[in-house]
């Protein structure tokens, strides 16, 4: 019981390592330093919560074992990734806009991705929420194409100009 016990702390704690150092990283596509800053801070308050709800989860299945009492059930969440994919051979430039706002009145706008050639990007997003995505493969081009998505129903965005994206 004691080895199983020791096993499982090892595991969590892995886990836990393992979660905090994939966090860490911003994608290098985004250019605009309001943007990542934004994916900065929501990718610190994603991972704490997902490491919060593990621990209590864990400690719930624990507790439960013994009592047969749980206490701690998880949530919906509240932020998600949603993969935004380049499937064509040029560069994108791409804008995300919603109008859902953030902390102090800043709408979680996503701006100045610069997206090379058959590359893909993950970005940290609130869930449930709609985004108007633009994008073009000429920076001083006028014409965007716009994609329509919500973060609820949507995980990947395969992005191809002059063809229906979904």
């Amino acid at each position: 019981m004691i080895n199983r016990l020791k096993i499982s702390v090892r595991i969590i704690l892995v886990t836990c390592i393992l979660l905090n150092l994939c966090a860490c990283r911003v994608s290098s596509y985004l250019t605009d330093q309001k943007s990542i800053e934004l994916q900065k801070s929501l990718r610190k308050h994603r991972t704490g919560v997902n490491i919060g709800e593990g621990l209590l989860v864990a400690g719930s299945a624990a507790v439960s074992l013994f009592t047969g009492f749980v206490f701690f059930t998880p949530e919906q969440q509240a932020y998600r990734k949603l993969k935004l994919s380049n499937q064509s051979s040029d560069t994108l430039f791409v804008n995300m806009v919603t109008d859902w706002q953030w902390k102090d009145s800043t709408y979680f706008d996503l701006k100045e991705i610069v997206m090379p050639p058959k590359k893909s990007m993950k970005l940290v997003v609130p869930n449930g929420i709609s985004y108007n995505l633009y994008f073009r493969t000429k920076y001083d081009t006028p014409d965007d194409e716009k994609v329509e998505l919500n973060t609820g129903e949507t995980r990947v965005v395969k992005l191809n100009p002059n063809r229906n994206n979904n």
